[in-house]
């Protein structure tokens, strides 16, 4: 093994860095000098490009320094090679080894559709890292408590890896619970090289990753098993290529430390983001060891991206995982945040809503931006620059002209179709870009709990620097600091990193329950195997070392992981006096974060981790000699032009930089300082003066107040009565359309900051797992200016109004937080009384400028059964504690009683408490950056903008209705099949018209009367309407933000004591039925209008099932989990198999609900042949089986048992749910019973068994017409059998080897055409009409078909409106017919 060398005084000391364009090369020399080259990056092999850019900066030593003998001491190395193997598909073909029953664990995700609704309609999930082809299934079970549940089945392991031998290169072995106990990853490995060979790599998931989460497990080691043989060869070569240069090479790891090259060959996965941890290691050195700044925010902006960072205190912030691509994976790494925000990013200018839009496509390198000549001609954020005046007319030292007639053209295109001039188009362009940087710099430090203005921000990358000085006014973060060579600063970091191991390992104990020897074994374990790794890199006996020990710790049950730093006195206390220190420690971080603690509450340690790291004395930064004097010579001006900044002409001179690089010389703006990579701009009103490093520190000139937009505007001024200041405010924006869009841009940014903050801060897994809470931010009257569900407001105020008048409330005052669940005052804004909604007005000097509001599925909220669901409930009185509207603080001072009482009354009352304590914090944290945009820009500017945002998108859609919604009706019927009560179907009926061009009618009328038990939805009318909203612009505008300015476009009838708009007091708790049937109806009534909008039924439920009791220690348990199933097949492909329609919602890993409740999932996977065929076929269901350890009870509601998920266009339907308890017996024996749809109280002991199959999706299209090496591809996949490849799709395989026949499924295919001849497919393929359906129930489902509502006689609330009497006078004379399908 070579030796990577300790940091030494007496060699020169490289690091080398390989970017997409250019390799760069950075030397100390031991006489206290820093050499740099740069030259182009080679991608067909990146170790040529550093072979070369070692060369060239070696000739550049030589020339200065004549007796260096070319040799370098160490050589840092921050490569891209195991990224880029991942983005370019190069990682060698691989196979995955499953425990049975789990094999979808890549392919699902978690289950989690990214963005907001309807984004499943253009969403491609993208390939796992191993297919499923190559996903192989061992019969085995560790428990969660390490002891073996079944051995592994070693001969049915040899007759899987037949399947892929001589196929693939490596073999990832991931099996549950292996974080608990590897040994059978062991044994599965033994057999994998007796079966393959000993060339065949093999990678054990307790090895790479010993920690908790099966998916997060299993695509590290995979994306570590794919990598590994690619790194391996490029890493040999590089080592050979520099056998000369150097004896010692080291790789830059993703968290900024070194590792040799074995390591970096053996463990891929954790050099990933090798690049710009080295970035943003060169910070750490050369300005927080090097200066006074030690809290840093750091932006690296490039060609196409720009990358964020945070440095507390000279540490750069680490986080858990890497991002590559649309691949997550669990690697520590510097918590480095990339945007779509660079040199290169596109403008486009959106007619449909007046709204100039930039990013985040690029040029790319090719042909790049339009002043690169290369061909390019639409608009970049350097043909901006360049047309501004900002940058020289060439770069890198002259080699590279700009053409700037070619960006003049591009701006100014850009321009016509805005309205604007060239530099008003340029300047828009830029101020863009700006706030979207500021937005991500703000996001990476508040949600760690700092203010960014504590900090000073740190620009580099060769296109960061142009933008600082902006980005530190918006930022408020002083001083702005460009690094010299800020193009080349991740090779000077790189070459400053020293060696460095961790390891880490889930341990997962309340710290009430653990004993200090456990956790210094622990502790003592991981710190000898780090100590040995490193000892081995550095080849010493006794090298000096440094150990950090931390410790991952959370409220008991909560998400949100904290870590903390231990010191090895700590870990030597006793445990008692341990506690206390942690505690003391967590409560400090989570304080500064989440601003509050929670005392009482249990702390659960999840993760222990020991890091260390090479000790020798760090490389010392040279100090460059002082300036004679503050005014650098007028030799170093290299040109003086005019440039344009907030539309005013002003003379900058342009500086090289090298000629005023001493310590002391300082420029005054505006003007631009130039050097070899990289240019910055420096504004009027500002200065830069270099500092003993060599560090350009930009910061505000005395007397330079920096106005504010809102001090420009005199819009402050006490002299204009609130008329005048709105109407001058509207005049702004009108002339000025970019600042509405700046202001929508931050509004999106705070909604992601409440998002995170739930997820972060909730306890119940219905929120931190499952991610079921949305947000929103309104104006002052309740418009909804930004969130998911339309707004909460409008209804509030209109009830709070009512009580107000009543004399019953007191009114809305500052400092006021509300509170509510009940779902009739609020009119359907919260659906059932699980969803406990904050709201919060939004106030800035003494005037209301809007409201915030989040809510959140609370767990349980009393009410029949555990989960406060129950399909036995007959009123809202039987759902569970209803919250009437009300104030949970008054003037600041919460109202304590009603937090207990809602406490008092859930059977889980700390997740209750942590989750309303998670709403109100994200509306404050919402509250309080409003706020800052009324600071920045005005509040009369503010509340015009956001006028001008609710116009721009009514504008949009009022475009998008007349242009793609045809003017004939059209109509379509949905059913929830049943009540849980034997009686059913019910419908939802829609009509939908056109009244007007821009005007769509929907009418609810036809649909079923209110039911007698919980299965009843309160559709909101403004929430059906931000439903049309979104899906109209998520097809035809993907980029709009949707808000509440359309819904006068929009009309909605829903007769009273319908299914949808109950009487009060009829149950609601199982709305949830109806709320995905009410999407599923609306998706139809758009296809039948816009064949964009054509998708087949599917999973648009969130069925769900709760399993509860007390353990034999007494403790209570409460399980409760939302089911996924088969997405409808869309024009963009096949339907996702085990995903659901709602956005971002997630499962829970199998291991988490395996570690905290009383059951086994046995099986968890997707179900061949259960989604439609098609020419797109429907995405499968899920089938999950669960082996209940623990006597408990449980509850579980889905649907689609008796209707089928329709196809559409010739796509047949899904396949139906079905599930079935097997009790065990004491012969050990299972008594089978099928389960109804939707049940309560159901009772289990240990051993029995649950088997649920959820439903599939429609397919869409001949099933006919699909690729029949698609189908074969399927069966190889298990996603299809070879008797549905036959039956559904008329394509023959051979069933021993699985190859396709394409001349058997020709002949097959044509007969079947022959036969089907004449026959016109239906539109929508139910499976039969209802009738058929009723008449074929008992033979196909085991049970009876449920009984219409018509059959019995009406009762309830609802009973004399004359709506439900029509209905059931019309139901009773024709029966099925009432519904005409």
């Amino acid at each position: 093994m070579a030796a990577a060398t300790s940091i030494t005084s007496d060699a020169y000391h490289l690091g080398c860095d390989v970017g997409g364009t250019f390799t760069d090369a950075c030397a100390f020399s031991p006489k206290g000098r820093i050499f740099r080259a740069k030259v182009p990056s080679t991608p067909q092999d990146q170790s040529i490009g550093v072979k070369n850019s070692i060369e060239k900066l070696r000739s550049i030593i030589k020339a200065a320094e004549p007796d260096f003998d070319g040799k370098f001491g160490a050589l840092h190395h921050g490569s891209t090679v195991a990224t880029n193997a991942l983005l370019e598909g190069k990682g060698v073909p691989a196979a995955l080894i499953v425990t049975e029953g789990h094999k979808d664990v890549l392919v699902a995700r978690r289950s989690q559709i990214p963005g907001g609704l309807a984004s499943w309609i253009q969403w491609s999930p993208p390939p796992p890292i191993i297919p499923l082809e190559r996903t192989l299934q061992v019969p085995e079970r560790i428990g969660v408590d390490g002891e073996v549940v079944k051995p592994v089945d070693k001969d049915a392991l040899r007759q899987e890896l037949q399947r892929v031998k001589g196929k693939v290169q490596a073999v990832t072995v991931s099996l549950l619970n292996s974080w608990v106990s590897g040994k059978h990853e062991q044994e599965v490995a033994a057999v994998v090289k007796e079966v393959l060979g000993d060339d065949v790599a093999v990678s054990l998931s307790h090895a790479v990753l010993p920690e908790l989460g099966e998916y997060e497990r299993t695509v590290t080691t995979a994306t570590n098993s794919v990598v590994t043989p690619e790194v391996k060869r490029y890493l040999a070569g590089l080592r050979e290529k520099l056998r000369e240069d150097t004896a010692n090479v080291s790789i830059l790891k993703s968290d900024g430390g070194l590792t040799n090259l074995d390591l970096a060959g053996e463990l891929p996965v954790n050099i990933l983001m090798s690049g710009p941890a080295g970035g943003v290691k060169g910070i750490t050195s050369i300005i927080a060891k090097s200066t006074e700044h030690k809290n840093l925010v750091t932006l690296d902006m490039g060609g196409t991206s720009t990358d964020v960072a945070l440095i507390p205190d000279g540490q750069p912030s680490l986080r858990r995982e890497t991002v590559v691509g649309d691949l997550t994976v669990r690697s520590p790494s510097v918590d480095v945040r990339t945007i779509g925000a660079g040199g290169g990013s596109l403008a486009f200018f959106e007619p449909l809503t007046n709204t100039l839009r930039v990013g985040p496509e690029s040029s790319g390198a090719n042909p790049g931006p339009a002043c690169y000549g290369r061909g390019g001609t639409q608009a970049t954020v350097t043909d901006a620059n360049l047309v501004l005046g900002y940058l020289p007319q060439t770069l890198l030292g002259g080699e590279f002209k700009l053409d700037v007639e070619a960006a003049r053209t591009a701006v100014s295109n850009l321009a016509k179709q805005m309205g604007k001039t060239m530099y008003e188009a340029a300047e828009a362009i830029i101020d863009l870009a700006n706030e979207t940087i500021y937005g991500a710099l703000r996001l990476v430090s508040v949600e760690r709990g700092h203010n960014p203005a504590d900090f000073a921000l740190v620009a580099f990358g060769g296109a960061g620097p142009m933008c600082a000085n902006a980005v530190g006014k918006l930022l408020g973060a002083w001083p702005v600091i460009v690094p010299a060579a800020p193009g080349i600063l991740c090779a000077q970091g790189d070459a400053t990193t020293k060696m460095s191991h961790e390891l880490s390992a889930s341990f997962i104990h309340l710290l009430s329950s653990t004993s200090m020897e456990a956790i210094s074994k622990e502790y003592q374990s991981l710190e000898q195997r780090c100590v040995q790794t490193v000892k081995d890199a550095l080849e010493k006996k006794d090298p000096e070392l440094a150990t950090v020990y931390q410790a991952a710790l959370r409220y008991k049950g909560q998400a949100l992981e904290l870590t903390i730093s231990l010191t090895a006195e700590e870990i030597a206390k006793p445990m008692d006096e341990f506690e206390q220190i942690a505690r003391a420690k967590f409560d400090v971080i989570h304080q500064q974060q989440f601003s509050y603690t929670l005392e009482s509450f249990a702390l659960e340690l999840t993760r222990l981790t020991v890091t260390v790291t090479d000790a020798s004395p760090d490389i010392e930064i040279p100090r460059i000699p002082k300036a004679d004097s503050a005014a650098p010579p007028d030799s170093a001006v290299i040109e003086k032009k005019t440039i344009v900044v907030q539309g005013k002409e002003h003379e900058a001179t342009f500086w090289d930089r090298t000629a005023i690089s001493k310590a002391g010389s300082t420029v005054n703006g505006p003007c631009v300082i130039v050097e070899m990579d990289s240019n910055t701009l420096i504004q009027p009103g500002f200065r830069g003066e270099i500092d003993t490093v060599g560090n350009i520190c930009i910061s505000p000139m005395p007397g330079n107040e920096m106005p504010t937009f809102r001090s420009k505007t005199g819009l402050a001024s006490t002299g204009k009565t609130d008329e005048q200041k709105a109407a001058e405010a509207k005049k702004i924006v009108e002339d000025i359309p970019t600042v509405p869009t700046l202001i929508g841009s931050s509004l999106a940014s705070i909604r992601s900051e409440m998002d995170t903050l739930m997820l972060r801060c909730s306890m119940s897994p219905a929120i931190r797992e499952q991610q079921d809470e949305f947000n929103v931010i309104t104006d002052s009257s309740g418009k909804m200016l930004v969130g998911q569900f339309g707004s909460f407001i409008g209804q509030f105020l209109k009830i709070w109004t009512y009580k107000v008048n009543r004399g019953d409330v007191e009114p809305i005052h500052e400092g006021d937080v509300f509170v509510t669940n009940d779902v009739y005052e609020v009119e359907g804004a919260v659906s059932h009384l699980n969803d406990v909604i904050v709201l919060l007005p939004i106030w800035f000097e003494h005037k209301l400028v809007g409201w915030a509001a989040n809510f959140g599925h609370l767990t349980d909220v009393q009410g029949q059964v555990p989960g406060s669901m129950s399909i036995n409930a007959q009123t809202i009185f039987d759902d569970g504690l209803q919250v009437p509207t009300m104030k949970l603080f008054d003037r600041g001072v919460m109202n304590k009683p009603i937090v207990e009482l809602m406490c008092r009354n859930s059977r889980q009352p700390d997740w209750l408490r942590s989750d309303l304590l998670a709403l109100i914090s994200s509306c404050r944290t919402a509250a309080t950056r409003v706020c800052e945009l009324c600071e920045r820009f005005g509040p009369e500017v503010y509340a015009a903008s956001t006028d001008i945002l609710l116009s721009r998108t009514r504008s949009a859609v009022s475009q998008l209705i007349e242009d793609h919604m045809s003017d004939e009706p059209s109509t379509f019927v949905d059913f929830v099949d049943d009540d849980g009560h034997g009686r059913g179907p019910f419908a939802i009926k829609c009509t939908l018209t056109k009244p007007a061009k821009n005007k769509l009618r929907f009418d609810w009328g036809g649909s079923s009367p209110q039911a007698s038990s919980s299965i009843n939805y309160y559709l909101s009318e403004t929430m059906f309407k931000m439903f049309v909203g979104y899906y109209l612009l998520t097809v035809h505008a993907p980029f709009t933000i949707p808000n509440d300015g359309f819904h006068d476009l929009l009309e909605v009838d829903i007769p009273l004591g319908s299914i949808i708009k109950p009487v009060r007091p009829a149950a609601l708790s199982c709305r949830t039925h109806f709320l995905g049937r009410s999407m599923d109806v609306m998706q139809a009534l758009f296809g039948q209008k816009n064949s964009a909008f054509m998708t087949a039924a599917g999973f648009s439920d969130s069925p769900h099932f709760f399993y509860s009791g007390f353990k034999p220690n007494g403790e209570w348990y409460q399980l409760y989990q939302i089911a996924f199933g088969g997405v409808p097949a869309r024009p963009k492909g096949d339907g996702p198999d085990c995903h659901c329609l709602f956005p971002a919602i997630k499962s829970v890993p199998t291991e988490s609900i395996e570690l905290n409740f009383p059951v086994r999932l046995e099986v968890n996977e997707a179900v061949a042949d259960s989604g439609g065929a098609g020419f797109h076929r429907g995405g499968n269901a899920q089938k999950t089986l669960y082996r209940f350890l623990s006597a408990g009870e449980f509850s579980l509601h889905d649907d689609r048992w008796f209707t089928m998920p329709w196809g559409v266009r010739g796509g047949k339907p899904g396949s139906r749910s079905k599930k079935a308890i097997h009790r065990l017996q004491k012969d050990g024996g299972y008594e089978v019973t099928l389960l109804p749809s939707k049940c309560d109280h159901v009772k289990v002991k240990p051993g029995d068994l649950l088997e649920w199959q959820t439903w599939g999706g429609g397919g869409l299209g001949d099933p006919l017409t699909r690729p029949a090496e698609s189908v074969a591809l399927e069966v190889k996949r298990k996603l299809v059998t070879v008797a549905g490849a036959k039956n559904n799709y008329g394509v023959i395989l051979d069933p021993s080897t699985l190859e396709l026949d394409t001349a058997a499924t020709e002949t097959l295919r044509a007969d079947i055409e022959k036969a089907e001849a004449g026959k016109e497919a239906p539109l929508y393929d139910r499976g039969g009409s209802m009738q058929e359906l009723v008449a074929r129930c008992k033979e196909e489902t085991g049970f009876e078909a449920p009984r219409p509502q018509w059959e019995e006689e009406i009762y309830g609330p609802h009973v004399a409106l004359p709506y439900v009497q029509e209905w059931y006078k019309k139901g009773r004379e024709v029966g099925y017919d009432i519904w005409k399908v």
